[in-house]
């Protein structure tokens, strides 16, 4: 089982904050003051900054620093389009089947969903993440995964503004989803990306 590492850890602390709207749009992000919070040297949060920017997570601002990217209404259909796409380009590819163990992660997952209280936007991004590594874990060409990984964090930034929104339909969203991915056709990675994404359609 793979040990997550400091830069990991740190990694997930931070987008984790973001997502969950602890940090607002614009707020700045300060190396040092980060270095300081996580124990760690400039240089690895900076390649922290470096992969939520690629995320569009957060982005440079000229004379400022790391910014995080304020959510723009206009802006979600075309990060969903994009996501959608990128699951297309997933499907044109042979992906192989599921594992036992990536099988039962998949259909755990609804069982997760079953207990989601809207309000709880923890729980949410926890059942978020563990589905993340699911579907990025079935892709085996390294430049798409890295391309839906990124477009995925978009959308789940998404599901957690909509969450603080709009609890009750969005939980009820997030149980449809899980529901639905759980009866995919067994071991079909493809099946699985299929449903996934007649529910990210903007």
């Amino acid at each position: 089982m793979h040990k997550a590492t400091q830069a990991e850890t740190t990694l997930d602390a931070i987008r984790r904050t973001i997502c969950i709207n602890g940090y607002e749009g614009d707020t700045v992000l300060y190396e040092t003051e980060l270095a300081t919070q996580f124990g760690m040297s400039r240089t690895p949060i900076r390649q922290i900054l470096q992969r939520l920017a690629y995320e569009r997570l957060v982005f440079t601002k000229s004379g400022v620093g790391t910014v995080v990217t304020p959510l723009v209404p206009e802006d979600k259909a075309r990060d969903l389009t994009t996501l959608s796409g990128l699951v297309g380009a997933i499907l044109l590819h042979d992906l192989p089947a599921l594992s036992v163990s990536q099988h039962s992660d998949v259909v755990a997952l609804h069982g997760f969903a079953r207990a989601l209280e809207p309000q709880d936007a923890e729980t949410h991004y926890e059942l978020l993440s563990r589905l993340h590594a699911c579907l990025t874990g079935l892709i085996p060409d390294p430049i798409l995964r890295d391309a839906f990984s990124a477009g995925l964090w978009r959308a789940i930034r998404w599901y957690m503004r909509d969450l603080s929104c709009a609890p009750e339909r969005t939980a009820t969203f997030l149980r449809d989803l899980t529901v639905d991915t759980a009866q995919y056709q067994e071991r079909s990675a493809s099946d699985l990306f299929q449903r996934l994404r007649q529910h990210i359609a903007p």
